[in-house]
């Protein structure tokens, strides 16, 4: 007999070639992107950077992805999505190895901003492509995007610190190179995809929010920019919190693998089964999880816990992530690189602002107590709940 969770995704999740070539893509482009964050104890040391500055890179870098994502989903919708789709994976390696050569802060923020563009870029296309992919389940389709990148994220953080702590930055480029090959692939597959051209019908929000549309819109507003505030903090600074006095690449990779691991497989699992057990619901229990281990991991010395610790974080800031993004694609489907943008735009800036926020506090009050800041924060998720939009049955799944 199989169980009821693996019948579901059998029944509904049906692999398609587009969706596997977004999804290839989405982890060359979030590997490329997760380097930052392992460089920053190097760069650190030589720039003599402090959590502040690392803070206000993390932010140029944030905001740019997040104020021209709308924008690049914009143009995807208006003019094609698939050369904007290939092209941005190698664009961002690019940049991001010149940026490990960097020999002033000013030169690091200039790269960072630079490569940002291509993730403003590819975020939106790739989300709106696996949605118009073939298949019976939206959310899986995206879901499977979104796990492109957050494997990235997962084995990143184990391959750049073998690769860190060996030979230093000089092997960023080589490390990236494979990406090239991506983008080829990319506008390769994509090429033979003939992408629709007829929406399905917008979903009417109004009956299905208790509050009103300006409610729904702040309940998804509230959630996209605490969660992306934990989730892009958390990226930055646990490789630093976990080696405050001297770079240790292993053991931050090990942390942040786990941590991205944790992120991967539940925001995977929150598209697929979002339609059985709901948004709203997914956020408040996870939101009662997060809040405890956020502030053990912040406040508990370190030590091997902080590895378990790490992976329920990161699964209970991910749970959520898909099906919000889905969620909006629904509501918005004539415009559906515009409206990933913008819930992806939205994350974004949260991160880049709280990035910022993070570094600051860190400097006044200690990392630590920048963390359990943020884990207090995820009471504002609970609160916003009830103005969530419920929306029916099949209404995030059916195409």
């Amino acid at each position: 007999m199989i169980p009821a969770g693996l019948e579901i995704v059998s029944r509904n999740f049906v692999v398609s070639r587009v969706v596997v070539t977004v999804a290839t893509g989405h982890f060359a482009v979030d590997f490329a992107a997760l380097a930052p964050a392992m460089l920053y104890p190097i760069l650190a040391v030589r720039l003599d950077m402090s959590y502040s500055m690392i803070g206000f890179a993390a932010l140029a870098w944030a905001v740019t992805t997040a104020v021209f994502q709308p924008f690049f989903g914009y143009v995807g919708d208006r003019f094609g999505r698939r050369w904007f789709a290939s092209v941005s994976p190698v664009w961002i390696a690019v940049w991001v190895a010149l940026a490990a050569f960097s020999s002033s802060y000013g030169t690091l923020v200039l790269c960072l901003v630079v490569a940002a563009l291509g993730i403003a870029v590819f975020h939106p296309q790739g989300a709106a492509i696996a949605n118009e992919a073939p298949g019976h389940n939206t959310g899986a389709n995206v879901a499977l995007f979104f796990l492109g990148g957050h494997a990235a994220f997962a084995v990143g953080p184990l391959i750049y610190g073998v690769v860190l702590e060996s030979g230093g930055t000089g092997w960023m480029p080589i490390v990236l190179a494979p990406i090239l090959f991506v983008s080829v692939f990319m506008g390769w597959s994509l090429g033979r995809f003939k992408f629709p051209t007829v929406s399905p019908s917008r979903v009417d929000i109004s009956q299905y929010v208790a509050g009103g549309t300006v409610a729904a819109v702040i309940g998804l507003l509230v959630v996209s920019v605490v969660r992306g505030w934990a989730y892009a903090s958390l990226t930055t600074f646990i490789p630093v919190f976990v080696s405050p006095e001297r770079p240790d690449p292993i053991r931050a990779g090990i942390v942040l693998a786990a941590y991205l691991t944790g992120h991967a497989i539940a925001a995977f699992a929150g598209g697929v089964f979002t339609d059985r057990v709901g948004i709203g619901r997914m956020l408040g229990y996870s939101s009662i999880v997060m809040i405890p281990s956020m502030l053990a991991f912040g406040l508990l010395p370190f030590g091997p816990w902080h590895i378990l610790l790490g992976a329920v974080v990161g699964a209970s800031v991910g749970v959520g992530f898909t099906p919000v993004v889905v969620m909006v694609q629904r509501l918005l489907p004539d415009r559906m690189g515009a409206a990933s943008g913008i819930v992806l735009g939205v994350s974004f800036g949260a991160g880049a602002a709280g990035n910022f926020v993070t570094g600051l506090v860190a400097d006044v009050a200690g990392l630590n107590i920048a963390i359990a800041a943020m884990a207090l924060a995820q009471m504002f998720v609970i609160a916003a709940l009830p103005w969530m939009p419920r929306l029916p049955s099949g209404s995030l799944t059916a195409k």
